[in-house]
């Protein structure tokens, strides 16, 4: 299983990691993480990662194109026209497109979500619609071979169903044995259909500030 992981500065950690902490426990599963130029790339938290293949060297046809998100970071890729044609040309010719949080705007951007539901952030989920695609409310996300997870801590999720698809449902149901993943939220907050008013005002506050363009 070959996976072409698109990285990009200050993009969020937790949507690569998640789904590759996951993958990581699949037999064969060798993935590429490219970005234009390969060594450390910044991430939004402060912890770089590496990437260790560039638009020039990536596998041309891989078994699966991942895409993560961010916050302004995404929005600014989404005018980056080599970022864009890279990812087209991976999608293009990839057996599963996949996307955690706003990764599926890059996705959308880049012409491989029209006329497919996808999942994305609450905070821009709305904004698939400028790219064709059709906003999904589920925090895992399939249609065809479009696979797609919702904010951030979805990518979990989101790693556990597509290992299922691809290894067994078995496979899935040990994973998730073997990551403990029991999740047991403190504050119950985690949707806006969850959240009281003055919490969700907040959010969207936080959240118009981290996509604002850095003074």
């Amino acid at each position: 299983m070959k996976i072409v992981a698109l990285l990009y500065p200050q993009m969020t950690l937790l949507d690569l990691v998640g789904p590759m902490q996951v993958w990581s426990f699949l037999p064969g599963a060798e993935v590429q993480f490219v970005w234009r130029d390969k060594g450390p790339v910044a991430t939004d938290c402060g912890l770089p990662v590496v990437a260790t293949h560039d638009f020039s060297d990536a596998a041309t046809d891989p078994d699966v194109l991942f895409v993560g998100g961010g916050a302004y970071a995404t929005l600014a890729l989404l005018g980056q026209p080599d970022v864009l044609a890279f990812v087209a040309a991976r999608g293009e010719r990839a057996k599963w497109v996949t996307s955690v949080c706003t990764g599926s705007l890059i996705l959308g951007a880049a012409g491989l979500l029209h006329g497919y539901r996808a999942a994305c952030h609450w905070g821009a989920r709305e904004q698939l619609t400028n790219f064709g695609a059709i906003p999904s409310e589920e925090r895992v996300c399939i249609d065809r071979n479009r696979m797609s997870g919702g904010g951030i801590t979805s990518g979990i999720d989101f790693g556990l169903t597509v290992a299922g698809q691809w290894a067994g449902a078995d496979t899935g149901r040990t994973l998730e044995l073997i990551m403990e993943y029991a999740p047991a939220p403190p504050f119950g907050t985690g949707r806006p259909e969850l959240a009281d008013a003055a919490t969700r005002e907040r959010a969207h506050a936080l959240l118009a500030a981290a996509m604002a363009a850095p003074a």
